[in-house]
């Protein structure tokens, strides 16, 4: 049996809403290929090619399309193998000194989240430290 999904419209409506939420992005993009959002639905920029599209700079870096649905400034392709060889470098440095010295770090990449560690959840009052320590040093 079907299953509707009723969150997420589908088809048209959903490229209607993408164009809603996120018009000028889509707009710049349909000009730099001299195209125009007014040509939509003709033969010139058919509903099929307008998904075609979306669904291509969504997933290619460097375009105000993907800048926006990536919540900012996406990464170019070169900038992406540029890091990749800085690390690559780095290894090869590591190498030829015959493992000396600490192991290269990945280059931090501008685009990535960092990854913040926590320890525990918030601090315990100083009141009920002891009871703490000696039921951790227990176990």
């Amino acid at each position: 049996m079907a299953r509707r999904v009723v969150d997420r419209a589908g088809g048209i409506f959903g490229l209607l809403d993408l164009v809603d939420e996120h018009q000028e992005a889509i707009e710049f993009e349909l000009l730099v290929i001299g195209r125009r959002l007014a040509e939509l639905s003709t033969a010139a920029l058919s509903w099929r090619d307008l998904f075609v599209l979306v669904r291509r700079w969504q997933k290619t870096p460097g375009n105000a399309f993907a800048a926006v649905m990536h919540g900012g400034e996406v990464p170019s392709w070169s900038e992406q193998v540029l890091a990749v060889i800085v690390d690559m470098l780095n290894g090869i440095a590591f190498i030829l000194r015959k493992g000396k010295g600490s192991r290269p770090k990945r280059l931090q990449r501008w685009w990535e989240k960092r990854k913040q560690q926590k320890f525990g959840r918030e601090p315990i009052p100083l009141s009920k430290f002891d009871a703490w320590w000696e039921s951790a040093s227990k176990k």
